[in-house]
């Protein structure tokens, strides 16, 4: 619309200065044609704010969408996080559990606490840090 308007807008702003004029034109012509020139300044006016108000809505709404995709992330990265020491307490001594129980520690506790305990311990730890850090709801440091 706003490319329809302004031509038209120019037209009439250059037939009401007396640049160009146009043969047998009355007095209640130009008045006509001032009226015309004066609405489709309201309705370019309107088309302006409209334009203001529709980019403002958008760009909330990508705000909006970017926040949740924020968050999403925020879930996404704690869960690798937790699972990171997992996977290297499991690598790790799933390939060395059987040299460090037979030749270096001596016992069963060696499988609970090296096995299972420390795991243990790397989630909650990183879950108590978490906390701290306010990522889980808890209060912000």
């Amino acid at each position: 619309m706003k490319r329809t308007l302004a031509p038209e807008r120019d037209m009439f702003a250059t037939l009401l200065s007396g640049v160009s004029t146009l043969p047998g034109m009355t007095a209640d012509d130009e008045r006509y044609f001032r009226d015309l020139y004066d609405h489709l300044i309201r309705v370019s006016d309107m088309i302006d704010s409209y334009r203001d108000l529709l980019t403002g809505a958008m760009d909330t709404h990508i705000s909006t969408v970017s926040n949740r995709l924020n968050v999403v992330t925020k879930q996404l990265t704690i869960i690798a996080t937790v699972f990171l020491p997992l996977s290297f307490f499991t690598g790790f001594f799933g390939q060395n559990f059987a040299i460090l129980t037979d030749h270096y520690l001596n016992g069963t506790w060696t499988f609970w606490v090296f096995g299972i305990a420390l795991d243990f311990a790397a989630v909650a730890g990183l879950l108590v840090w978490f906390r701290k850090r306010g990522w889980l709801g808890g209060p912000t440091a």
